[in-house]
């Protein structure tokens, strides 16, 4: 279980970027965050990461991985969570692969160092998992860099290297906002087919996939929780007026990814 107790983090000139907050994420549970941009959403997924900007600090609380606090690992035994462990859905897929690495090198050397495989099977295992996220054109992807392909294209590349290595929990952080329909919808899909025993922290303003994956979502605003509820009871009855305004937007759209950052 990822337990976040209490969680404060300031950034630069001593900002409050969270505010006290607590939530938990149990193995096979799905939970979902949402609220205005700005709110301070990616500043709780770094902090469970270990990935803060040096201008940030966590000034309270902590941040538990099945009991034991992430603050008293050292850098090398955070780095090692990654991958097996904590596994990460970057909102902008490009950031995530090294421009000068072609995708095969980038995926054989992760499987070789996480799954400790040798270079055989990781190349083996590379093409077998883009052909579980229909990209069969295996040799092609395998040889471009990431420059090369599109943001679906990467998205799935990184569901795909997810797969392999079939971490504990899964942190995404607005995976679907960049994505065309058929890779979003796709996306969702392979999330739900995931190994059920898998834990997932889902950001996101698009409601029709906070409602297919998510059984209960918080709402952030200011860097505080303001609301969390089961996710049909949220949409039903939203309480927040931020929440009734996102609800009342995503019915008057039909669903899909609310853009608005304040109200």
């Amino acid at each position: 279980m990822i337990e976040v107790n209490g969680l404060s983090v300031k950034g630069k000139g001593g900002v409050g970027l969270l505010q006290k907050v607590d939530f938990s994420i149990s193995p096979g549970c799905c939970i979902g965050l949402t609220g205005p941009s700005g709110a301070g959403k990616t500043t709780i997924i770094k902090a469970i990461m270990g990935m803060l900007d040096w201008t940030c600090s966590i000034v309270a609380g902590e941040v538990c991985l099945d009991g034991k606090d992430l603050s008293l690992l050292s850098p090398g035994q955070r780095r090692n969570l990654c991958g097996t462990v904590l596994g990460f859905i970057p909102q902008n897929p490009m950031t995530a692969f090294n421009p000068h690495m072609r995708i095969g090198k980038i995926m054989e050397e992760t499987f070789c160092v996480r799954l400790k495989c040798s270079k055989s099977e990781a190349k083996r295992l590379a093409a077998k998992t883009l052909k579980c996220v229909n990209l069969d054109d295996t040799e092609r992807i395998l040889s471009s860099y990431s420059t090369q392909l599109s943001g679906g294209m990467l998205q799935r590349i990184t569901m795909a290297i997810l797969w392999a290595m079939k971490p504990k929990y899964i942190l995404a952080d607005e995976p679907t906002s960049a994505l065309d329909e058929d890779n979003r919808n796709l996306l969702i899909r392979l999330l739900q087919e995931y190994p059920e025993s898998c834990g997932i922290l889902f950001l996101s303003h698009d409601t029709t996939a906070l409602r297919m994956l998510c059984e209960k979502i918080l709402v952030l605003e200011c860097g505080r929780i303001v609301e969390e509820a089961e996710t049909d009871i949220l949409f039903q009855n939203p309480k927040s007026s931020w929440t009734k305004q996102f609800v009342s937007a995503s019915k008057e759209s039909g669903g899909g990814d609310w853009q608005w950052t304040v109200l």
